[in-house]
Parts: structure tokens; C-alpha cells; sequence
């Protein structure tokens, strides 16, 4: 049976508090040698438009602790989505919301996760996925984890909507595990995110 996770529970779970948050999480990478940084994630996963920290640092950008991205999707508008690179600030009703996370290799980027830092239970749970420039050799581990790669142009930025819009359809195919009690607990959460994405 899983290990669950081991953060603290969060104040506004015992009760009288204000309602819980039920926005999914999607995890990245805390270092700035990922190609998805919290300084261009919004690009990334909002605009599907690829910028290298280095041009985002030089731009002026600063970088969020976490930042919020609003996934606009046919039919429904648009969907919200926190994201963070510091997982181990997240409490165990949040656990409950991370519906994907972006991977580097080394299996070190697990450490004090729940599930025992284990990567093959965390990718049976949430979507992991992997950035790459194309003509760079695919990390070992991630060659064998279950892992969605998506490779990226250094040149050719008229590539990167189409490669990034992937993630999104990844995650849509992924919402029979959300239905089938992925987000234990959150039942709320559940049936909100169902009624917004996969009706």
C-alpha cells in the first residue's frame, strides 16, 4: 500500500477555515539548468512558446516562487493552474492536486516526496513529463520511467506551439485516472475539474 505524504497538514484543513483551494498543480524542476524554469513557464505552458531563462533573465524577468497559468481550453475557457518548483511546501490536501510534473533525470529531484521518493509510483499517480532539445541523448533514467518527452527546437520557434500543445492532450488522455479516484480526498476538487475539462 502507497505511503501517503508526509507534509503537515494545512491549517485551512481542520475545519472553520476558508475553503480549501482546487486548483491542479503542476510541478517543475528548481533549478535553472531544466529547460522549464519558473521563469518561463508561463511561456511555456500558457502562450506554448518556448524562451530560454537566459533571454527571459536578460528581458528583465524575475523569478516567482510559484505563478499562476491559465490554460484556455474549447468550450469551457479558461482553466487555472498553480505552479511551483518547491514541492516540499506542499501539504497533503495539495498532494491531492498535482496532476503533473516535469522531470530531469536524476532521481534526487524525488527526494522527501511522498510515495517514498519512488519514481515509478509518483509516474503511476501523476503525469511526469520530460523537455529536451532534440538533438540532445535522452536521459537514461527517463528512457525508462513513464515519461512523456517532448522535444524542442533551438532554432525553429514555429515548432513549439504544436510540441508543447501536447502536454495539455497528455494530460486530457490522463483524466481516466482523475475519474477513477486519482485525487483521493478531494472529491470536490474531482467533480469541479471534471465538470471544467473532461466534460
Amino acid at each position: 500500500m502507497p505511503q501517503q505524504p508526509v507534509p503537515v497538514k494545512s491549517p485551512s484543513g481542520m475545519g472553520g477555515g476558508k475553503r480549501p483551494s482546487r486548483t491542479p498543480i503542476i510541478i517543475i524542476p528548481g533549478t535553472t539548468t531544466s529547460l522549464i524554469t519558473m521563469y518561463n513557464a508561463k511561456d511555456i505552458l500558457q502562450d506554448l512558446r518556448f524562451m530560454t531563462t537566459e533571454e527571459k533573465k536578460a528581458s528583465g524577468a524575475k523569478q516567482e516562487t510559484e505563478c499562476l497559468i491559465q490554460r484556455r481550453k474549447e468550450g469551457v475557457g479558461t482553466v487555472p493552474y498553480r505552479v511551483i518548483d518547491t514541492p516540499q511546501r506542499l501539504t497533503m490536501e495539495d498532494w491531492d492536486r498535482v496532476v503533473a510534473v516535469f522531470v530531469m533525470g536524476p532521481a534526487w529531484q524525488f527526494k522527501g516526496w511522498p510515495w517514498d521518493g519512488n519514481p515509478v509510483e509518483i509516474f503511476s499517480r501523476i503525469k511526469a513529463f520530460h523537455l529536451k532539445y532534440e538533438e540532445m541523448k535522452l536521459d537514461t533514467n527517463v528512457s525508462k520511467w513513464a515519461v512523456h518527452v517532448i522535444e524542442l527546437s533551438r532554432t525553429k520557434r514555429h515548432l513549439d506551439r504544436a510540441r508543447l500543445m501536447t502536454i495539455w492532450e497528455q494530460l486530457d488522455k490522463n483524466s481516466s485516472i482523475i475519474r477513477n479516484g486519482f485525487l483521493v480526498g478531494s472529491q470536490s476538487f474531482h467533480d469541479d475539474l471534471s465538470l471544467l475539462m473532461f466534460r
